[in-house]
């Protein structure tokens, strides 16, 4: 028998195997009740060492007040346990070890990246250049775009997609999370989503790891609402972006190729993405580095025309919600995808714009009283 051995190893599929509705719901919440307890400990723990304050300079916030930095340790450590007790317990097939041993790499790889940048105030340069690294470990290990639908063969653009894919999730969920709030939440709904679609799909693993990151997000959440006790930090909100753009990957990788498979991520992700694709080109027009932080993200622009936090997230959960419930709309119309891209993204688009218009207005009119 013969073995794959050099690049064909990293180029390995990664095999589905069946698991039962009982499974995601241990999972789901042996996850929450995981969460829920490191991030209550966690609280009480930084509290109690002072001195870790004085490392904190990327978060001001954090010292000399209640809010705890680190939150998202919690939540990749509750994610990976869950995955590790699941397959030790043999509640998950045993030749899932290749996928679990993958994600357990690329995830602390970008942890330490974000506890890093956490304590340091990595320069933004050199964190997205470790971020390409990790992004091609990862594409080497499996996670690709190879093709978009039956007719185009990416080829030699296939690396090229696919970081600009993991990349660009991981920091679009990481510009979001300067809401208390507003990242987990917007995880959460788009894990619920894209779980429903691939287990409707029969996409088993992509499915239980969107059930399984839903139950540990939503165990933080708890203690992260506004006013929160605690934050992700790019200690969560780096290796959580991550996350979420692999679990998109992975249906590709075990042969789901067709448009629908590339449309629901970017509709049920469309918050992240529209925010981080406007910072980027509004910091460019502005002749200004697309890596300059700004005030000027949906939730600050909410936050200026004068809603509490609460009720600039609510507002951002409803339209990401609703950006979830029309992610459904292809999946029992599969038949309706190829007018039905071309319609809802343009629809999506001018949505947005007048959104912005509408905000632009508003703000102008603000400063004119």
């Amino acid at each position: 028998m013969s073995y794959p051995t050099g690049l064909q190893y990293f180029q390995m599929k990664f095999s589905t195997f069946p698991i039962s509705g009982e499974v995601y719901l241990t999972g789901y919440f042996v996850a929450l009740a995981l969460s829920f307890g490191l991030t209550f400990y966690l609280i009480k723990a930084i509290r109690g060492f002072n001195f870790l304050t004085f490392l904190l300079n990327r978060l001001p916030i954090s010292a000399g007040n209640s809010i705890s930095p680190f939150g998202g340790l919690s939540v990749i450590l509750s994610f990976l346990i869950t995955l590790w007790l699941l397959l030790f317990s043999g509640l998950v097939d045993a030749r899932n070890l290749n996928l679990i041993c993958v994600l357990t790499l690329g995830l602390g790889m970008m942890l330490i990246l974000g506890i890093y940048d956490d304590i340091t105030n990595c320069p933004p340069r050199v964190k997205l250049l470790v971020q390409i690294a990790i992004a091609c470990t990862l594409y080497f290990a499996g996670f690709q775009i190879d093709r978009i639908g039956n007719l185009v063969d990416l080829g030699p653009f296939s690396i090229l997609l696919t970081v600009l894919w993991i990349v660009g999730i991981t920091n679009a969920i990481n510009l979001i999370d300067g809401m208390d709030g507003l990242a987990p939440g917007i995880i959460f709904f788009s894990c619920l989503t894209l779980g429903f679609v691939f287990l409707e799909r029969n996409i088993v693993e992509a499915s239980f790891l969107a059930v399984i990151l839903a139950g540990s997000i939503l165990g933080f959440f708890f203690f992260n609402l506004p006013p929160a006790k605690i934050i992700l930090g790019d200690t969560g909100s780096l290796p959580l972006g991550l996350l979420v753009s692999l679990i998109t990957l992975l249906p590709l990788n075990q042969g789901h190729t067709d448009e629908i498979y590339y449309l629901i991520p970017v509709i049920t992700l469309l918050i992240p993405i529209m925010d981080t694709t406007f910072a980027f080109f509004r910091r460019i027009l502005k002749g200004i580095s697309p890596f300059t932080k700004d005030a000027n993200h949906f939730h600050h622009r909410l936050e200026k025309l004068g809603l509490s936090p609460s009720k600039a997230i609510s507002i951002l959960f409803a339209i990401g919600f609703y950006f979830d419930l029309t992610a459904l709309i292809p999946v029992y119309r599969i038949h309706l995808i190829p007018n039905f891209i071309p319609i809802y993204f343009v629809f999506t688009i001018a949505s947005v714009a007048i959104l912005i218009y509408i905000l632009h207005r508003i703000e102008k009119k603000q400063n004119n009283d």
